[in-house]
């Protein structure tokens, strides 16, 4: 009901509103469309009173659009326009199938003298709606079919007029838009498209043709325009019969790049090229055959207009340079094969010639020059040398987006060739940017497979880089400024009352390329690449130091952790080199990337045994038993872990001690729990047996493979009660006979436990009460190492005390 309120206060408002006002109170009425969505998506299927009252509205709703769009004024044709737009954006299907009355008044405005302003949102809108009904073949069939041949003929005619130049470029985007979506439509049109495209694909202002001017539809063309126009162009392909736009489309490629080599061999004939092509055929011009203008006039394959005048060749260069880029970064209908072989000649060609390095001394190294052309010629060849490069670059940096990794073997060549150009022309802004981005990308795939030859090639474009990142200017305002001001305390009295000169000493810097920012983003974009993508043992210490003071300087934080991640080689043995961690860390201490390198956290893994579930309780020290690896080797482990046992196997408390080979034994303090040695009973018979079937066993079970392993202190291995099961009927208070005992041996290393054993109690002597060890020899031949009786701190040794 709130929806069906609004839809009925903006009837009203529109109906009540004189159509002179009408205009500025149409941004309103369009914004509060938006709270009529779900009424204007409204079926009306529904019996109900409110769904009759709804249905009602929403009719008298678009019958007053469509009165509106027949308005003998022009301001009322204008609102309405709007609204339609509007509506149909927001009501969905509904609205869009009831459109067609609004499709024909559109279409009748093309044809009528409105202002250029309501036909170019005429020609949005009609788009717009062709767009949207190509998901509902219904609607195409019963909307666009009948409607687009009337609207493609009306575009034409506004596009072709001179007198509504400002819907030419609404009208090459629309038809670039619906071209591939309708090409069987658009099919019986192209040859009344191609004239227009013509004049617009690759324009030549400079022409010194008159008549061509004059042929012209449009004599100025914009940059805007001129893209439009050859994204439609390369489209064409689309409207080829039986799935032959494949074949067309590198066709047209393999036209346009032949129309650029001819025109090519008429701009540079001021030079004697080195360049042949792979085809092996010659230029059309030589040093023999020379004209007095530098012109083309016979027709193009491609449709364009002759040219006359070495600015003219220039920009017909640069705009066949475009059209080729458009064809590599261009969407294609289906599968297309790229001749790699052309383009890389192309590149070839145009990147072997460069302006001559001193060509202020007219010392013309590495270029042979040809005598039959005068020097203003050769002169404005310099002059557009520079932006046929910036063209020739774009059209590398698309091959290598379209080509991916399949030119990996021309890049090192490609990379020589750029720093050739950035070497000479690198006071062009343009060039330079251009030269970042493209350098960049070559990086990007093959920074690390470069050989060493081709990255000191780099060393120029590293440090224009590093200028154009952070110009020294910087660095030297606030040091001239130190020192003029400790010298400002001993200088003299001048003489000298210029004003200007107590302007000398201001601090402040101005950033030549402030109002250049594609400079400053295309540097700022290829720096953390050098630093990340290229072995830094390749580059030479100044450079890193460059780079990395850049990057400190300029606070560029990816720069920074690229340098971190690709630290410089040591120079030192054993000593790491310095990096620059502690200052990225300053820098950006909130960056989530910085605080996972500094503290990385890594979580403990853990396996289970097949049999158990995640969901078991179990001691931590059970898990880390099944997961660690026992040697043989370990002494203090086993020794430990035989102790243990053997002392809840005979259920006593006797006293150990501790002897090593540099240390002499310790005696502990008497201690009241120990027991006399009169009240020992003597050992069964069958305590022997029993004995060395446990050790036996015991030490069968955790000998490994390996002897070669350090032992790890870490490891604190137990025994379960099952295995000692058989001994559990020894008693108590036996104690091992005299037979059995093992002396303590004179060379026990370091990490032998003494083990001595009880001996007959002698008449007056005091009983031991201190922890006592005794030694057994480890020998190679033995079933199990090293042995220790120490004290017990487990909770089965607290078992063998009560039972004792």
């Amino acid at each position: 009901m709130a929806e069906l309120s609004a839809l009925r206060a903006i009837t009203f408002r529109i109906s009540s509103t004189p159509t002179a006002q009408l205009p500025s109170q149409v941004p309103a009425i369009a914004a509060s469309l938006s709270n009529c969505r779900s009424l204007l998506a409204f079926s009306g299927s529904s019996a109900s009173k409110s769904a009759s009252e709804a249905s009602v509205a929403i009719h008298k709703f678009r019958t007053l659009l469509a009165t509106l769009l027949q308005d003998r004024t022009v301001r009322g044709r204008w609102a309405a326009i709007i609204l339609i737009k509007s509506a149909i954006e927001v009501g969905g299907w509904e609205t869009l199938s009831r459109s067609l009355p609004w499709v024909r008044g559109l279409l009748g405005i093309l044809t009528k003298p409105d202002p250029p302003s309501a036909k170019k949102l005429c020609l949005v809108t009609l788009t717009r709606i062709f767009i949207l009904t190509r998901e509902y073949p219904t609607l195409v069939r019963e909307i666009t079919t009948p409607s687009l041949p009337t609207y493609i003929q009306s575009c034409l005619q506004l596009a072709t007029s001179n007198s509504s130049a400002v819907c030419l470029l609404p009208v090459l985007e629309s038809f670039s838009q619906l071209l591939p979506r309708h090409p069987t439509i658009f099919r019986s049109y192209l040859k009344q498209i191609q004239p227009l495209l013509g004049q617009t694909l690759a324009p030549t202002p400079s022409n010194r043709l008159e008549n061509e001017r004059s042929r012209s539809y449009h004599s100025n063309v914009s940059s805007e325009v001129s893209a439009s126009a050859r994204r439609l162009y390369v489209q064409f392909p689309c409207c080829t019969p039986k799935g032959g736009s494949s074949a067309e489309w590198e066709s047209r490629l393999k036209t346009a790049i032949a129309s650029t080599h001819r025109t090519a061999d008429q701009v540079f004939r001021a030079v004697i090229e080195d360049w042949r092509p792979t085809s092996g055929v010659l230029a059309a011009v030589n040093g023999h055959t020379v004209e007095d203008q530098v012109q083309d006039l016979e027709p193009d394959a491609m449709g364009l207009p002759p040219w006359s005048g070495i600015y003219a060749g220039g920009e017909r260069v640069v705009g066949l340079l475009q059209l080729i880029k458009e064809y590599l970064s261009g969407p294609t209908a289906s599968v297309v094969n790229v001749n790699i072989s052309a383009l890389t000649d192309l590149l070839t060609r145009f990147f072997s010639l460069t302006i001559p390095s001193s060509a202020a001394k007219q010392d013309f190294q590495g270029v042979k020059l040809n005598n039959q052309v005068s020097k203003e010629e050769r002169e404005c060849l310099w002059a557009i040398l520079p932006n046929i490069h910036v063209a020739i670059m774009e059209v590398l940096f698309a091959l290598l987006i379209r080509a991916e990794g399949s030119n990996g073997a021309l890049n090192a060549t490609l990379l020589d060739q750029l720093t050739e150009v950035y070497k000479v022309e690198k006071g062009d802004l343009q060039v330079r940017a251009a030269c970042y981005l493209a350098v960049a990308e070559v990086l990007r795939r093959t920074g690390p497979a470069l050989p060493k030859n081709s990255i000191d090639s780099l060393a120029n474009i590293i440090r224009g880089c590093c200028e154009d990142v952070f110009p020294q200017g910087q660095n030297t305002v606030l040091s001239n400024a130190l020192v003029q001001n400790k010298a400002n305390g001993t200088k003299q009295q001048s003489t000298s009352t210029d004003a200007d000169a107590f302007l000398s000493g201001s601090t402040t810097f101005e950033d030549p390329l402030a109002n250049f920012t594609g400079v400053k983003s295309a540097a700022y974009e290829l720096l953390p690449i050098i630093l990340g993508n290229m072995r830094a043992h390749h580059l030479s210490d100044s450079l890193r130091t460059r780079m990395d003071r850049t990057a400190i300087l300029a606070q560029h934080k990816e720069a920074m952790l690229a340098s971190v991640l690709n630290p410089p080689p040591s120079k030192r043995f054993g000593k790491a080199a310095a990096s620059i961690m502690p200052l990225l860390a300053r820098s950006s201490p909130a960056e989530n990337g910085v605080e996972s390198l500094l503290r990385p956290r890594m979580p403990v893994v853990r396996t289970l045994d097949r049999g158990r579930t995640l969901g078991e309780e179990e001691d931590e020290d059970e898990i880390e038993n099944e997961q660690e690896e026992f040697d043989e080797d370990d002494e203090e482990e086993d020794d430990h872990f035989i102790g243990e046992e053997l002392d809840n196997l005979l259920g006593t408390s006797a006293p150990t001690e501790l002897a090593t080979e540099d240390s002499t034994m310790l005696e502990a303090p008497p201690s009241d729990t120990a027991h006399p040695p009169e009240t020992m009973a003597a050992v069964p018979s069958n305590v022997e047996t029993h004995l060395d079937q446990a050790l036996s066993q015991v030490s069968n079970s955790k000998r490994l493979p390996s002897e070669d392993i350090s032992p790890s202190p870490s490891k604190k291995p137990k025994l379960e009660i099952e295995q000692i099961a058989p001994l559990a009927a020894v008693e108590a208070t036996a104690s091992i006979p005299a037979a059995h005992t093992i002396e303590p041996s004179k060379h026990a290393n370091a990490s032998s436990i003494l083990i001595a054993g009880s001996k007959e109690s002698q008449p007056g002597a005091e009983p031991q009460t201190a922890e006592a060890s005794v030694a057994v020899d480890s020998d190679d031949d033995d079933d199990f190492g090293e042995l220790a009786l120490g004290p017990d701190t487990d909770s089965e040794s607290d078992a063998g005390s009560d039972v004792q």
